[in-house]
C-alpha cells in the first residue's frame, strides 16, 4: 500500500480510467505500442555494442522505415471504398480519411444514449460524438473531412504550437499535381496518354476493368486478286459458333429418336 501511495497515486492522470477518457489518446491505452517499437528497434542494431555513429544512423533508418510504413497504410486505408458507409452522413469521408475512423463514427452513432452523450470520442479520439451527428442530421449536413480531426487524414496528432495555423497539406499536394501535369503536357501526346492510362484506374474504378479490343498483329489487309476476304468480326464468330451448336443438339435428338429402346 506505501509503495502504490508513493508510486502510482500521485500520477494517477496518467493510468487511471477515469482521468484517461478525457485526454487525446487514440485508443492507445495501453504500453503495446511502445514494447511493439522497442522490438523493432532492437532488431535493427542487432547488437548492444554498436558505435556512436552506427547506432544513430540504424536508429534513424528504424524510425523512418516505421513512419513510411504508417503512411503507406494510412493511403492505402483511404484509397479504399468503404461500401457501407457510401451514403449519408459519411458519404464525404470516404477515400478522405481513414477506415478505421468512418468504422468509430458508425459504431458510435448506433450507440444508445441513456442520460447524456459524455462526448468522449470526441475528446479521446478527436471525431464527432453521437450528439454532434444527431445535430448535423437533424440540421440536414453530412460528416465532412474537417469534422475529424487532423490525424485521421495526415496522422497529425499534435495541437498547433502557439495558436500557430496548420501547415495546408492539401494544398502543397496540388500544388505538386499541379506542377507534375505541366511537365506531363510539356512532354507531349505520348506521356499524356501514358500518365491518363495509369490514373484511370484510381479515378474512374469503375470502368478499370473496361480494356480496348486487341489490335490484330498479322492484319490480313486487301488480300490479292481483288477479293473481299476479310476477318470475321465478333458476330460472325458468334454466329458461327451459335449454328455449330444448333447443329449439335439437332444430331443429338436424331440420334435418341432412331436409338431403339432397349
Amino acid at each position: 500500500m506505501n509503495y502504490l501511495k508513493g508510486e502510482w497515486i500521485p500520477c494517477a492522470q496518467r493510468w487511471a480510467h477515469c482521468y484517461t477518457i478525457r485526454v487525446f489518446h487514440i485508443g492507445n491505452t495501453s504500453t503495446n505500442r511502445v514494447e511493439s517499437a522497442h522490438s523493432s528497434l532492437k532488431k535493427w542494431l542487432a547488437s548492444s555494442t554498436h558505435k556512436i555513429d552506427t547506432l544513430f544512423l540504424r536508429y534513424h533508418t528504424s524510425i523512418e522505415g516505421k513512419v513510411t510504413e504508417l503512411r503507406k497504410d494510412l493511403e492505402d486505408s483511404r484509397l479504399k471504398v468503404f461500401k457501407l458507409a457510401d451514403g449519408p452522413p459519411y458519404g464525404h469521408l470516404n477515400m478522405e480519411v481513414s477506415l478505421w475512423a468512418i468504422e468509430l463514427l458508425m459504431k458510435e452513432r448506433a450507440r444508445e444514449i441513456v442520460q447524456r452523450c459524455g462526448c468522449r470520442l470526441h475528446e479521446t479520439h478527436g471525431l464527432p460524438c453521437k450528439c454532434k451527428m444527431d445535430a448535423l442530421s437533424d440540421a440536414g449536413m453530412e460528416l465532412h473531412p474537417h469534422h475529424l480531426h487532423r490525424f485521421w487524414s495526415s496522422l497529425v496528432h499534435e495541437s498547433p504550437p502557439d495558436g500557430a495555423k496548420w501547415e495546408d497539406h492539401d494544398a502543397t499536394e496540388r500544388g505538386i499535381f499541379a506542377a507534375m501535369v505541366e511537365d506531363v503536357y510539356r512532354q507531349g501526346p505520348a506521356a499524356v496518354r501514358k500518365a491518363s492510362q495509369l490514373l484511370l484506374p484510381h479515378i474512374r474504378p469503375q470502368v478499370a476493368g473496361l480494356l480496348e479490343p486487341r489490335e490484330s498483329e498479322a492484319p490480313k489487309g486487301r488480300p490479292p486478286k481483288r477479293s473481299n476476304t476479310r476477318d470475321p468480326s465478333w458476330f460472325e464468330h458468334e454466329r458461327t459458333r451459335t449454328a455449330k451448336r444448333s447443329k449439335t443438339n439437332e444430331n443429338t435428338r436424331k440420334t435418341h429418336k432412331t436409338t431403339p429402346a432397349g
